[in-house]
């Protein structure tokens, strides 16, 4: 609006301060009293997220500006270490309600597993037979393979509910019958009577333990053993006489069996030696490994945080807002682990995860069925190592040092209270923010109406008498009659950052944006 126009104010309202209206009028007029000092904060439109400082004040004050920079930087990495401690802290809360802590991990026991077979009724045995007449033609020829396990030092007796079983310790175990000689379409695998029914002939069996089940009902399926029992005979390949056959029913069978054991926490098998040179081992958890890597850039000072590089004109004025990003610059070790010169925490997540980590094998092991001898017990004996603290559902190590992170994190982290004076102190330092960028405006604009008055009064009219033709008028006209160019007012160009900060209150108050 023009200095000559002036709307009409209900009684009691008072100009706003400063370039935001159509003639900045700030100074009180006459027989009018001295405004409050607190009036700006809300008769002022000012942006919420204005709340860095101007170059200008930089300029004029480069000793204070540069401190608050620094506060600034400060702030950034206080809480880039904040946050780290926080993640350790929700790891470490993980492991310990998993059941898991590194002393508990320290306390393991030997599962002994043994594999072995049965014969019964095998021809070798019926011929030993003094009663081989009685013989019932039910008492045909068949083998039993056995897998079992039991927890060495358990003296817990057999029919005790304390005492822990061989699948307890065990995620899935599953058998795969196949021929010695490749050949599975000329193998006759028949099924084995048993007690109350006919039997199988199934060639593959599988066991998985189900965490979704009731744990009465888990623990009534937990087993010492598992008994497969199949028809026929299995003939070892050597013992058979050179340019002899077997039927295809007594042709040797080998088991592919895979044992897949609990562990806690989950180890994962590490694919690159310069890695493995690194952490000292050729297993590790995931969240150890990234700890030790965490670790090993902290101690040799290979943290650098920058800016990222602007990508126009407008991103370069606002780089001072922009989040800083947090690399890591690599040695020769981790060149040679990751294959690159620099990378972000993200980034190295990434290639851990799909290319320098993988889950561990489970056991897997061949065993031929030898039906020659009455039993092969004890040719296949495997150790594993176990920790049967941890298999027990009834036993929560670290359930007092959850206790106490818990009431850490509610007394310090989380309290309600700091959360409250902290968010307090935030608003109360935007504000303090706004209010000195407004100072800066007012005292800009006094600044040019005292060095050049008329001058001044006459850009400040010519500039609103554009504005209220622009937010008045649908249509615009070129040149002659004094109108804005339309083209004009559609490019981008047209809209700087000086007409936005001094006019977008007046554009938006007028309803035509």
């Amino acid at each position: 609006m023009s200095a000559r126009y002036r709307p009409k104010k209900p009684a009691g309202t008072q100009h706003n301060i400063g370039p935001h209206h159509a003639l900045g009028n700030g100074a009180p007029q006459q027989g009018q009293p001295p405004r409050p000092q607190a009036r700006p904060l809300t008769s002022v439109h000012l942006k919420p997220t204005d709340i860095t400082i101007s170059k200008s004040l930089e300029e004029k004050f480069p000793d204070k500006v540069g401190l608050f920079n620094k506060l600034k930087t400060k702030e950034r990495e206080l809480d880039l270490m904040i946050n780290k401690k926080l993640l350790d802290i929700q790891d470490y809360q993980q492991s310990i309600a998993g059941g898991f802590s590194q002393e508990d991990a320290e306390d393991t026991d030997i599962l002994r597993i043994f594999i072995y077979n049965t014969s019964e009724n095998q021809p070798w045995q019926v011929e030993n037979d003094d009663n081989e007449s009685t013989a019932t033609p039910a008492a045909q020829p068949c083998w039993t393979l056995r897998i079992e396990g039991r927890l060495l030092g358990d003296n817990e007796p057999i029919d005790s509910p304390k005492r822990r079983k061989f699948s307890t310790f065990l995620s899935s175990l599953s058998v795969e019958l196949k021929s010695k000689d490749g050949k599975d379409n000329d193998l006759i695998i028949k099924a084995a009577p048993s007690v109350g029914n006919e039997g199988t002939d199934t060639r593959i069996v599988e066991w998985h333990d189900d965490p979704q089940l009731p744990e009465q009902e888990r623990i009534r399926k937990q087993f010492d053993g598992l008994d497969i029992r199949r028809g026929g005979s299995s003939i070892p390949q050597s013992e058979v006489p050179e340019g002899e056959t077997v039927e295809p029913s007594e042709k040797e069978v080998v088991a592919n069996i895979v044992i897949q054991p609990k562990m806690y926490p989950i180890k994962l098998q590490i694919l690159k030696d310069s890695l493995i040179e690194l952490l000292g081992t050729n297993e590790t958890s995931q969240s150890d490994c990234i700890h030790k890597l965490f670790n090993y850039v902290k101690v040799n000072n290979l943290f650098e945080v920058q800016n990222p590089p602007p990508k126009d004109a407008s991103d370069r004025q606002q780089s001072g807002q922009q989040q800083k990003v947090v690399t890591i610059k690599a040695d020769d070790l981790l060149y040679r682990i990751f294959g690159v010169n620099k990378l972000t925490l993200s980034q190295m997540m990434e290639i851990l995860s799909t290319k320098l980590l993988k889950p561990i094998e489970p056991i897997k092991i061949q065993y031929s069925i030898n039906t020659l001898r009455n039993t092969t017990l004890g040719e296949v004996v495997i150790d594993l190592k176990v920790n049967s603290k941890l298999i027990d559902p009834n036993v929560k190590p670290g359930a007092e040092e959850m206790a106490s992170i818990n009431k850490l994190l509610t007394e310090h982290v989380m309290n309600k209270q700091s959360l409250e004076e902290l968010a307090r102190l935030n608003d109360n330092l935007r504000l303090n923010m706004q209010v000195l960028n407004y100072s800066k405006m007012k005292y800009d604009f006094y600044k040019k109406l005292s060095e050049d008055p008329v001058g001044f009064l006459n850009t400040v009219q010519d500039r609103n008498n554009e504005y209220l033709k622009i937010i008045s008028s649908d249509s615009m006209s070129f040149g002659a009659n004094g109108m804005i160019d339309e083209e004009i007012v559609r490019r981008s160009e047209f809209y700087t950052d000086e007409f936005l900060s001094q006019h977008i209150g007046l554009l938006l108050n007028s309803g035509r944006m």
